[in-house]
């Protein structure tokens, strides 16, 4: 019992301090992502048009195409290749030496500059395998390959369903695109990589409390669910985040894509759950058919998810997530509104605050997505989504600690 509240007590002191201590760096974080998906800095050599030959099928065309290239909105549901061109002249370029940096460049790229080889990742023939498009990539040019009129090629792999694409393509001197590189990848890979191992740690501590639980109450009702159902959603939010960057992953695409996407339905469906725990609504009349109604949407993710994916029909997939976010936009809407009654709680309200940020910022990720071209291809929930684990971990922990002093009164009572 004291070994149990001394774990509740620090670590709902180390989560606020971590909610203090990150939560305007989040805000700016955003603020910032999103200023710079307009444009980078003025005075690069930027390419606006590209002439693009694809190849879908053994069929070859040949169109001008504006930037960001993204082959899910150009060719949703099929999967190919294209080769990007891109003239200049010498006089646009910097005296000191230049690089390429791309923010994303993906399926699989092979980059040439007048015929010759620059950079290369991945392999253009073996489809599924390695996605370079999780982060971004910088080339040095050397300038003895500059010529007066000089052609970049890009050619590329393209996936169904794996953002396919480049977003720019930005010449400038060498200590720049270093600097513009060095910056995105820390937000693209290493904020998100860390914030995946912060709610992995989050739910190996849920699980180490969910079993100490059943031992240390004193009324032998057991292990409390609601640790087991916050340690979930955490484990399945920290599996979509590596996702994000994970190059590599175990299974070839598209069947490892089935899993990121109901890892995100699981942990909605998860912290739901949670919530209704700790507003009390568990012995609601309604409570056991919205349940019913969460597992109906993952039974359904198992078929349309793979459907979506594997059958290149993308539509399924946009439906199955608009579903699942509509869900729980009305169920955040609810919760809030019970929250700020009579009947609320501080720990609902927190939690209401938390599912309806997360809820409207997956719906607009949504959006951007699938009908947008013209911003990335990162996900603001990514970032939004810290705010949200230490809400839902410092709640749970809070409510089982109520329920943990409360208990041994029930126990004498009785």
């Amino acid at each position: 019992m004291f070994l149990q509240a001394l774990s509740l007590n620090c670590f709902s002191a180390l989560v606020l301090f971590c909610l203090r201590a990150l939560l305007p760096r989040t805000v700016v974080l955003a603020l910032a992502l999103l200023s710079s998906w307009g444009g980078l800095h003025a005075g690069q050599l930027q390419f606006e048009n590209a002439t693009v030959s694809t190849t879908i099928d053994g069929k070859v065309s040949r169109d001008i195409v504006t930037l960001p290239f993204r082959w899910d909105l150009q060719y949703p549901g099929l999967a190919g290749s294209a080769v990007l061109e891109f003239e200049f002249m010498a006089d646009q370029l910097p005296q000191s030496p230049i690089g390429l940096y791309f923010p994303k460049l993906g399926s699989a790229y092979v980059v040439s500059l007048n015929g010759v080889v620059i950079g290369r990742d991945g392999d253009l023939l073996v489809s599924g395998g390695q996605d370079t498009g999780k982060g971004p990539r910088l080339m040095p040019v050397n300038a003895e390959l500059i010529k007066p009129h000089n052609i970049l090629r890009i050619q590329l792999r393209a996936d169904s369903g794996r953002k396919a694409g480049v977003s720019a393509v930005v010449i400038d001197e060498w200590g720049k695109v270093s600097a513009l590189f060095d910056e995105y990848r820390l937000w693209r890979v290493g904020v998100p990589a860390a914030i995946a191992a912060a709610h992995a740690c989050l739910a190996v501590l849920s699980v180490l409390l969910w079993w100490w639980s059943g031992r240390a109450r004193l009324d032998g009702a057991g292990p409390q669910p609601i640790f087991l159902f916050s340690a979930v959603a955490l484990f399945c939010w920290a599996l979509r985040l590596t996702d994000s960057i994970w190059e590599t992953p175990p299974l070839p695409w598209p069947l490892w894509g089935a899993v990121p996407v109901l890892g995100l339905g699981i942990w909605g469906c998860c912290c739901a759950h949670v919530c209704m725990v700790v507003a009390k609504w568990d012995d609601r009349p309604w409570a056991t058919a919205f349940r019913l109604w969460l597992v109906a949407i993952l039974l359904s993710g198992l078929v349309f998810v793979p459907w979506g994916l594997i059958g290149a029909h993308p539509a399924l997939l946009t439906i199955w997530y608009a579903v699942l976010g509509l869900t729980l936009l009305a169920f955040s809407v609810g919760l809030a509104k019970h929250s700020m009654g009579s009947g609320g709680n501080a720990g609902g309200r927190l939690l209401s605050g938390a599912v309806l940020l997360s809820a409207c910022i997956g719906l607009l990720d949504l959006l951007r997505m699938r009908t947008h071209a013209g911003v990335a291809d990162v996900a603001l929930l990514y970032y939004a989504s810290i705010v949200f684990g230490l809400i839902l971990a410092i709640t749970t922990f809070q409510y089982a600690r109520t329920n943990r002093q409360v208990s041994p009164k029930a126990h004498q009572a009785a």
